[in-house]
Order: structure tokens, then C-alpha cells, then sequence
């Protein structure tokens, strides 16, 4: 699903590596404004090693730096079925599963937020980012910054070398039996009075779930309270166990979320 990342660039570009410090330093400014954000988003689930037909619903998420996420199921988009059933073994599935995407995605989450430069360096060498290996690189064609080991299995952060936004991210989420690589790449940035976004966000974590983002709507620094905000039970360095700090509206949109996945799994059965 991602393009490969090639680590060859032509002699004639050459040029001075920065520290990773100031690297994250031009990166952050891009997003120094963003204190709160409100997303309204489409939101395609699939299994990356699954050919049935994708899960497509809208969602909303309510971010706060440095480090808060809340998410609340907003509807089906139009054809999806509308019938409500209750959870069974595959449902509860479904639903650690979910829990697992909306707590790993605090990490991505935060690089497109106001930041200390301090926490954002904490970030990504919590998260197994060698600080220490910075590197040019190509990909897609664009000439990139390689913020850590050159290993495909390694975590790094590649940003543009033009206006220095975040183009792919790669981290490993704690599990029970070990860890999941997860893969973030940020596409159709735009620009706004407060800095940039991109309005595309691919998100895979092994092979387990599989996302696909599209931002509808987009506002930025608007009051929320900060108890309407709830931290998404990170699971990097620190796991505190999925769904810690979830509540009745998380609680709601797991479920919808779940009867949307069991349509999509009827719908896939022979003779369907």
C-alpha cells in the first residue's frame, strides 16, 4: 500500500545534514498554532490482507496538545445499513480492535500539534526513534529528511526537505505477545491561516487493521473543555492497557462501529 522508500539520492543534492533537533524544531513550527483541533472525518477500516469490501463511516475526534484524544462515531455514510445487532465473539474482536487503532494514533496525532520541543524528542525516542541517524532519502519522488536507523523494521520519521511536513511515520505499538509495526503516511497537505494539514492520513498496523482517513471538516483552536477530552490509553512507551480512559460516547461509537464491521463481513459470505 505504501510506496518503498529509496535511500539512493543523486550526488547533486547533496548537502548539509541538520540534527535532528532542528529538524523537528522547522517541522513543529508548521504546527505551532494547533492547539485544539476538531476533525470530522471519513473513515475506511480494512484488513490489509483481505480483498472484501471496505467499513466506511464518518467520526469525529476532539485533539488537544500535547497529548489528548477523544473519538465519537457520527454515522454510516450513505448504503451502509442502518440495523443495529448486538455484539457477539467476532463483535468484542472487532472492538478490542478498534480500541487499539483510536489509543496508537495519539502518537501520530501529535506531530501535527503544538509542541515542546523537549516532549516531541521524548516522543519519538520513546517510541524506538534513533534521534542519533539523520539521513537524506527519496520517496514518492520527494526529496525527504530520514529521522532514524535505516532498517525497513526500524522506526523513522521521514519529513519534506522543502516545507519540512511529516510525509511518513513508522513506531511500534506495544501487545501482549510482543509488539505491531505501525505505518503512517500523511498525503494532501494544505495550507491554512494557522500553518499546514494533510487531509489524507493512511494508517497500517501490521496486519492486523488498516485505515484510511479523509478530513471533511477542520477547525482549529476551538474552546472545548478539557474534561470532554479523554487520553487514549497509549500503548508505546508505556502502555497502560486498551481503553483505559473510555467513556459512554467511546462506548457508543465502538459499538456502531462493530455492527458496521459485521455488515461488511456478511455481506463478504459466499452466497451473499
Amino acid at each position: 500500500m505504501f510506496a518503498s522508500v529509496a535511500l539512493v539520492l543523486p550526488a547533486r543534492a547533496s548537502a548539509y545534514i541538520m540534527p535532528a533537533e532542528q529538524l523537528l524544531g522547522l517541522m513543529m513550527a508548521n504546527f505551532s498554532k494547533f492547539k485544539t483541533v476538531v476533525i470530522t472525518q471519513t473513515t475506511h477500516l480494512f484488513n490489509p490482507s483481505d480483498q472484501g469490501p471496505e467499513t466506511v463511516f464518518r467520526e469525529r475526534l476532539w485533539i488537544k496538545s500535547p497529548g489528548y484524544l477523544r473519538g465519537e462515531f457520527v454515522g454510516p455514510v450513505e448504503g451502509e445499513g442502518a440495523e443495529s445487532r448486538p455484539a457477539d465473539e467476532r463483535g468484542e474482536a472487532e472492538n478490542r480492535e478498534a480500541r487499539s487503532r483510536l489509543s496508537s494514533e495519539i502518537s501520530f496525532r501529535r506531530l501535527l500539534m503544538a509542541n515542546d520541543g523537549r516532549n516531541i524528542m521524548m516522543l519519538l525516542s520513546g517510541i524506538g526513534v534513533n534521534l542519533e541517524s539523520v539521513s537524506f532519502t527519496r520517496f514518492n519522488g520527494i526529496i525527504a529528511y530520514r529521522i532514524g536507523d535505516k532498517d525497513p523494521e526500524s522506526p523513522m520519521l521521514l519529513i519534506e526537505k522543502e516545507r519540512f511536513l511529516p510525509l511518513l511515520f513508522t513506531y511500534r505499538v506495544v501487545k501482549e505477545a510482543g509488539y505491531t509495526m505501525v505505518t503512517v503516511r500523511f498525503d494532501d497537505y494544505r495550507k491554512l491561516t494557522q500553518g499546514w494539514y494533510p487531509y489524507e492520513i493512511s494508517y497500517v498496523a501490521g496486519k492486523e487493521v488498516g485505515a484510511r482517513y479523509g478530513i471533511l471538516d477542520l477547525q482549529i483552536n476551538v474552546p472545548v473543555e478539557s474534561s470532554e477530552y479523554k487520553t487514549g490509553g497509549e500503548e508505546t512507551a508505556s502502555p497502560q492497557g486498551p481503553g483505559s480512559e473510555q467513556g459512554p460516547l467511546e462506548e457508543e461509537r465502538l459499538r456502531e462501529i462493530i455492527r458496521l464491521l459485521k455488515e461488511k463481513y456478511r455481506r463478504s459470505e459466499p452466497g451473499r
